[in-house]
């Protein structure tokens, strides 16, 4: 196979990848569980030092899967990692907090917690999952399509039957390899939300068994002071 339609396919994959990448980051900053790439577009703006990047100033980790920690390197950092994330993510709860050992307000961190996904954000979240999977699919299958047409004109150059046919099944492999990564990447998105929207609902529930007990505990006690009551007369 020539060098120009090997070429010519690594182009395509580069382009295809890109989509892919951007989909992927997309997906990311529809938050649900804490994924700290939500966090990259987020800008530092200090006086002395200029605009910075998080990683810049914070160590970002994952203690469990709806919050995250932004440990800055200078406590100077606090408030302008709050004031930054607060522009790109205005859903996310956030607190500062200090270690249990620890009374310095110097060594204070900053704790994200993740939106609870109630009916109304599920809907959203369900609907902005398709959106961006639509967009993304377009943009590849446009692409794709161009490539196809370049190859068609570099495939007479080759001499034989075989050949050509190896050079088309290479492309349709890249890009079946592409569309499967994103139908991957929407389904795992998809399940995120759900199990997100399930938990939503048993604490709801957990919340309402909670209530309804603490009600009848009310209730059984107005029913014995009344009771007293008519023993007393």
């Amino acid at each position: 196979m020539k060098i120009a339609i090997e070429s010519l396919i690594h182009e395509m994959e580069g382009r295809l990848g890109g989509y892919v990448t951007l989909l992927v980051y997309r997906y990311a900053n529809l938050c649900i569980k804490a994924q700290p790439m939500a966090l990259l577009s987020a800008v530092i703006k200090d006086e002395e030092m200029g605009e910075m990047k998080i990683e810049e100033v914070a160590a970002v980790s994952v203690p469990d899967d709806y919050h995250i920690k932004v440990l800055p390197f200078d406590p100077r950092f606090n408030f302008p990692l709050c004031k930054a994330i607060k522009e790109e993510h205005p859903e996310f709860d956030q607190e500062l907090v200090k270690p249990d050992s620890s009374n310095d307000e110097d060594e204070r961190h900053l704790i994200l917690t993740m939106p609870e996904v109630n009916k109304d954000r599920y809907d959203v979240l369900i609907d902005s999952v398709n959106v961006l999977y639509d967009g993304c699919k377009a943009k590849m299958d446009k692409t794709s399509g161009e490539y196809r047409l370049k190859l068609e004109k570099q495939l007479v150059t080759l001499s034989s039957d075989d050949e050509r046919q190896k050079a088309k099944d290479m492309m349709e492999k890249s890009v079946n390899t592409h569309q499967g990564i994103i139908d991957t990447v929407k389904a795992d998105k998809l399940k995120e939300i759900e199990d997100a929207y399930q938990r939503y609902l048993d604490e709801q529930k957990a919340k309402k068994a909670k209530q309804d007990e603490i009600d009848a505990t009310r209730v059984n006690r107005s029913s014995d002071r009344m009771k007293m009551g008519s023993y007393e007369e």
